[in-house]
């Protein structure tokens, strides 16, 4: 969709604007569909809240096929971002719960980030292919009906068993001040600092990605190589989290968090220094080992502390999935905003330095925030 979708509003000669706001919407409903989600999800409704937002996404994509008019475009659009935004919600719930007991969280979440990237690069490539060779309504047909595979597949898992921890249940419904307690013990400093990491990495990704382009070129790169360096940089991604379970049974996961968040900051730091093609490439394969392991670890930390008690797994899986969305947003946003204040060499220095400063200044509260409290006398 991301290949396809802006060229086939062109060719139906929407305006750059309106192409900008038809595309922000797949963003902005998908944000939306990341806390209902979680809070639909629960053991025992994972296979039939999956196999419905799959249902819509496909419905939501197939329609474009036979879509002309701006209503209907507008409205699977919409349909479009909440359905994959659910389906992302609910995913990372169900690829929690049903780890086996003998694998690590590391390289479960390993593999779960890994078929993200690997389903985004084939998706880009067989989209644009598609389109060019038969048209866009084959293309959004294609496409569209590829994840009812998904669906057939979800149908042969299991649905997760109740937690052991799980409340018991009463003879009355919870009020809404029960409901509220509870999803607000579902919000500790762990998930706070795991969703800002997830925060981190697409603001730092999202902003760095829209305007190297532009820089690129003033630096004397062609768009053709702008374009193998995205694609190295997903291809470490995919190949490292695919192996992510090894290298955390070598090197604590938490650690290296800590030492791939400064390393990306620097290596975006440095870009206004680089004009030689090589330099370029590993720099890129740098960022692309940071991004593809910080996204496993930040997804480890979701896993490990859902590992014994399950409760609210769903609303911990969409308040994570949240913050990859608004990093999404606010990345391109407010480096936009900074670099026509100043200009793109001097962004690409200041928004490192900006998020460094925030991140561990929430690692030092989350550290405070584990420290128990004296009982009082």
């Amino acid at each position: 969709m991301n290949t396809i979708y802006p060229p086939f509003l062109y060719a139906a000669r929407y305006s750059v604007e309106q192409i900008g706001f038809f595309f922000a919407l797949f963003g902005v409903l998908q944000l939306a569909a990341r806390l209902p989600a979680g809070a639909l999800y629960a053991a025992g409704r994972a296979k039939i809240l999956f196999a419905g937002f799959v249902a819509l996404f496909v419905f939501s994509t197939v329609g474009f096929a036979f879509a002309s008019d701006s209503a209907p475009i507008l409205i699977l659009t919409m349909l479009h971002g909440f359905a994959f935004g659910g389906i992302g919600t609910v995913m990372l719930a169900w690829a929690i719960e049903l780890k086996p007991a003998h694998q690590s969280h590391g390289s479960a979440m390993g593999w779960y980030t890994a078929s993200l990237s690997a389903g985004y690069s084939l998706g880009n490539f067989s989209g644009g292919w598609l389109a060019d060779n038969f048209g866009y309504a084959l293309a959004f047909a294609g496409i569209g009906l590829a994840p009812a595979l998904s669906l057939l597949l979800s149908l042969t898992l299991p649905n997760p068993q109740p937690s052991a921890q799980a409340e018991p249940k009463s003879a009355r419904a919870p009020s809404w001040r029960e409901r509220a307690a509870s999803a607000r013990a579902v919000i500790t400093p762990n998930l706070m600092l795991a969703t800002l990491i997830a925060f981190y990495l697409n603001f730092l990704d999202d902003g760095f990605s829209t305007f190297f382009p532009i820089f690129g070129l003033s630096a004397g790169l062609t768009l053709t190589f702008i374009g193998l360096l995205k694609s190295v940089k997903s291809l470490t991604a995919t190949i490292l989290r695919a192996g992510a379970g090894a290298i955390f049974n070598v090197v604590n996961f938490k650690w290296l968090n800590n030492t791939l968040i400064v390393v990306w900051a620097l290596a975006v730091f440095l870009v206004p220094l680089i004009r030689e093609a090589w330099v370029f490439v590993i720099l890129f394969i740098v960022i692309g080992v940071c991004r593809a392991l910080t996204r496993v670890t930040s997804a480890t930390m979701i896993a490990e502390e859902k590992a014994n008690d399950r409760r609210g797994i769903g609303l911990a899986s969409g308040i994570y999935n949240a913050g990859l969305d608004v990093g999404t947003f606010a990345g391109p946003l407010v480096s936009g905003l900074i670099a026509s204040a100043t200009d793109i060499p001097t962004m690409f220095r200041v928004i490192p330095i900006g998020l460094l400063a925030i991140y561990f200044a929430a690692v030092v509260w989350v550290q405070r925030a584990r420290v128990p409290k004296p009982a009082a006398a």
